[in-house]
Parts: C-alpha cells; sequence; structure tokens
C-alpha cells in the first residue's frame, strides 16, 4: 500500500516538472579558445518567446569549471545578474575554494561580500571537509592553501 501512493506521489511530481519544462527551450554557444572553453545557455519560454534565464560556464584547458554566472531577464532592464562563483584549484587539481559573490540590485553591483568555501584534505589529498567563510571584497585577497 505505501508502495502504492509513494509511486502515485512520485509519478504526479514527475508530471508536473515535465509539464513546466515543456514550455522552456535551451539554446547553447560554446567557445573555444587557448584559455579553455566558454559555455552560454539561454532558456526561453517557448510560448511567450521571453528568455527567462542565462547561464556563462568558463572552463580551463583541464576541463576544470572556472566561472560560473546566473542571470534572469527582466522586461525593463534587460539581462540582471543573480549570481557567480569562481573556482580555485590546487597542485593536484582539486578544488580548493569556490568564491560566491551575489549581485547587489540596489546598489546595481556585486557584493561586497562573498562566501568562500575552502575544501580541506589531508596529506595524501583525500578530502576532508568543508569550511565557510565570509570576505570583503573591498581589497584584494589571498588564501592560502594548507594541509
Amino acid at each position: 500500500m505505501k508502495t502504492a501512493i509513494l509511486t502515485s506521489v512520485f509519478a504526479v511530481l514527475v508530471s508536473t516538472m515535465n509539464l513546466g519544462a515543456r514550455n522552456i527551450i535551451t539554446y547553447s554557444n560554446v567557445e573555444s579558445g587557448e584559455f579553455g572553453v566558454k559555455k552560454e545557455y539561454v532558456s526561453i519560454n517557448k510560448e511567450t518567446s521571453k528568455p527567462e534565464s542565462k547561464g556563462y560556464y568558463h572552463y580551463d584547458r583541464k576541463g576544470n569549471i572556472v566561472e560560473k554566472t546566473v542571470s534572469i531577464w527582466n522586461d525593463e532592464k534587460g539581462w540582471e545578474n543573480l549570481v557567480t562563483y569562481t573556482y580555485q584549484y590546487g597542485d593536484a587539481n582539486k578544488v580548493t575554494y569556490i568564491t560566491c559573490t551575489r549581485w547587489d540590485k540596489d546598489n546595481a553591483r556585486w557584493s561586497e561580500k562573498s562566501d568562500v568555501t575552502v575544501h580541506i584534505y589531508n596529506d595524501k589529498d583525500e578530502f576532508l571537509t568543508t569550511k565557510r567563510v565570509q570576505v570583503e571584497n573591498k581589497a584584494a585577497f589571498d588564501l592560502v592553501s594548507q594541509k
């Protein structure tokens, strides 16, 4: 009985998600160069032909993601940034920092503070944990990776 109820709930959820997804079409643009690959994805509502969201991704020559920026469409202003992520990698080509900066709508610029997720590894470059810190963007900052 529980399985039948769970299956029914799951089927309804999937159907609802599919209804919303049918009205969206995503266009992509991929550009390769000496500094890696840049990808841009724009989602458009099929019924209204209006853009909805845009994702920009930059990958280095090793295939590591370096930057991700998400924007949404504003009918009055055009594309509005939401959030940007930057990724830094250590000597073992493992992510060491992910910096998340949100768009400050009131001041029409990136926030003065960013959240940095530090990835911590042991001496064998095995992942241990993450730690989240907030930094001020007013001055340049360098984070030093330690084991």
